[in-house]
């Protein structure tokens, strides 16, 4: 596989100053994040906003299909809103392959509050193999 540096990715760049340098870890098969929601995260007071939700959806899906040792790109995303994210609150993210055929990789995953196990928000996401040089020269 290619090297690509990710150091200044938004969600996981560790060299952006302004992303969120998420750490991005394995378990088992899942990919894992935790992420404690702030103030700075919310859109309403309180309640997390929507589109990070779907930030840390496409980090935790690209992680797991990383460990395939592939380059892909996201094609598409679904999410599933079921309860709120709160200000204060540590949020688990996780993402596993689902279905991989060829150059299509379909990933799921979740996010649950790490205390109460709540549920709130699932997605369906589905990748695709490239090759990044072809792609950065369109």
């Amino acid at each position: 596989m290619e090297t690509i540096s990710l150091d200044n990715c938004f969600g996981c760049g560790k060299d952006n100053p302004i992303g969120l340098h998420l750490n991005i870890t394995y378990i088992e098969n899942k990919s894992h994040i935790e992420f404690e929601v702030s103030a700075n995260h919310c859109g309403y007071p309180g309640l997390m906003h929507g589109g990070l939700i779907g930030m840390l959806f496409d980090e935790a899906m690209f992680y797991a299909v990383k460990k395939l040792g592939v380059i892909t790109v996201t094609t598409s995303m679904s999410i599933e809103y079921i309860s709120p994210g709160l200000e204060g609150h540590m949020l688990i993210c996780e993402a596993e392959i689902d279905n991989h055929d060829a150059r299509r990789i379909d990933v799921v995953s979740e996010i649950r509050d790490a205390k109460n196990g709540k549920l709130i928000a699932k997605a369906k996401g589905k990748f695709l193999e490239v090759d990044l040089k072809r792609v950065l020269s369109c």
